[in-house]
């Protein structure tokens, strides 16, 4: 559909998530909308929203992203309630590592390095860490969330090996086979590393602004962290903190033994998805093990997974629907209109800065990185081989523009996902945070006006 109704599904309910401040409503009626227009009828456009939905949980790389998330919830709900998160932060306590607000916060953004590979699993562990030295130290929620949001996604686009590494070099690599651009795909993200100009300084922002005395407190919310952690003082207090920590050096562990064993020794090489994928449940039920032997029940721990997988369901079922939406919004073909209104009016030295801001548009449109690349790679590489540009220039833009979107948009599930860690709400973070992304992203755009004169 290549007109402008297919701009009104993710208008809709970008709309309704800001003024209804109900995510499900809102994403939701965004689903319906988007069906109603490509169906013939009104009666098929409402089936067709409910088979939407029913086709996402088919697809195996959603499902698995989801039981990814719901794994994860588990994990974090173990390192809470068995003490081990407790533990570890009163030996940091202990050892004055964590001495004021400022060490609080950079210590928690340095804990979403450990999940670098994936961006939600980056998002969680900065969530796992920051909330009790946040609620200790008097930070907002919402700038753990920020802390979170600008942590993860830029990691996992910046980092060539993880899983959003991967994606971008598959997508360039069948442009060179297909004979569009010469080079090497590897070397080509490699090269575009220090031109994501948006993800560079929005990672950078989170240390910056963690040294500074600004928060991002927005209204009031009732905080579960202190009930949490009295639960735990009467749960466990005398186990091993190895063994209690066991989720987490499961999960990284085998993550990295799966993509060095598919890679041939070679991790680079590995099936990070899959590694990432199988790596929570060998967590799961190696810790269960563990614990058995520490002298936790099966019972005890099997009731925390469950409780931790009920935590993490309401915002499993918002990404549910996201990922929903972006298709639908796909098959809309809302992301090519855009860049093909665009694509027509753009000079050589203002591409890089233009494409920047497409992406911008489309991810914020569609909540999602992902489709944003996959719809700029195919059309900005060949724009950029024809004018003889600097192909990492090109591909920098594209993923400064997509990480944008993805971050900043009240559809987006990195919006879901960092609010989930940082336990406030979606609408509260999306308000907290746009202030930063847009300042941000208007560096990046001038850097790309700047950077053509001297390339």
């Amino acid at each position: 559909m290549n007109n402008w109704i297919s701009l009104l599904p993710p208008l809709l309910a970008i709309s309704l998530a800001i003024t209804t401040r109900k995510a499900y409503l809102a994403i939701f009626s965004g689903i319906v909308a988007g069906s109603l227009i490509l169906a013939p009828s009104f009666l098929s456009g409402l089936v067709s929203s409910m088979n939407a939905i029913a086709l996402t949980l088919q697809s195996p790389s959603a499902l698995k992203s989801l039981l990814f998330i719901l794994m994860i919830g588990s994990i974090i709900h173990l390192l809470q309630c068995s003490g081990a998160i407790r533990r570890a932060l009163f030996i940091i306590t202990e050892k004055k590592w964590v001495r004021s607000r400022i060490h609080a916060q950079l210590l928690t953004f340095g804990a979403g390095f450990l999940m670098c590979l994936e961006g939600v699993g980056s998002m969680m562990m900065v969530g796992v860490i920051g909330r009790q030295l946040f609620t200790n130290h008097q930070v907002s929620k919402q700038k753990l969330a920020f802390v979170a949001n600008g942590t993860g996604a830029p990691l996992a686009w910046l980092l060539p090996i993880s899983s959003a590494g991967i994606f971008l070099t598959s997508l360039i690599q069948v442009q060179i086979e297909q004979g569009i651009i010469e080079g090497v795909a590897t070397q080509l993200v490699m090269d575009s590393v220090h031109y994501q100009f948006y993800t560079l300084f929005i990672l950078l922002s989170v240390p910056l602004l963690s040294v500074l005395p600004h928060d991002f407190k927005y209204g009031q919310e009732k905080s579960t962290i202190q009930a949490v952690e009295t639960h735990i003082e009467q749960n466990n207090p005398s186990h091993p903190l190895w063994v209690l920590m066991a989720p987490l050096y499961l999960l990284i562990l085998s993550i990295v033994t799966i993509a060095t064993v598919t890679g041939s020794g070679n991790p680079i090489k590995g099936d990070i998805s899959n590694a990432i994928y199988w790596s929570g449940y060998i967590a799961l039920v190696g810790s269960a093990l563990l614990y058995r032997l520490s002298g936790i029940k099966f019972t005890q721990t099997l009731r925390w997974v469950f409780q931790g997988v009920i935590q993490i369901l309401p915002a499993v079922i918002i990404l549910t629907l996201a990922f929903t939406l972006s298709h639908v919004i796909g098959e809309l073909g809302t992301g090519n209109y855009l860049a093909q209104l665009m694509v027509g009016h753009i000079s050589e030295k203002t591409l890089p800065a233009i494409i920047f801001l497409i992406g911008i548009a489309i991810s914020f449109a569609t909540g999602s990185s992902g489709a944003t690349v996959s719809i700029l790679i195919p059309i900005a590489l060949p724009m950029a081989a024809q004018m003889g540009l600097s192909l990492p220039l090109i591909i920098g833009a594209v993923i400064s523009g997509a990480v944008f979107g993805d971050q900043s948009s009240p559809i987006s599930d990195s919006i879901i996902v960092a609010s989930s860690a940082a336990g406030c709400s979606p609408e509260s973070h999306f308000r907290t945070q746009l202030p930063i992304t847009l300042s941000v992203a208007t560096m990046a755009f001038i850097s790309y006006l700047l950077v053509t004169t001297v390339i």
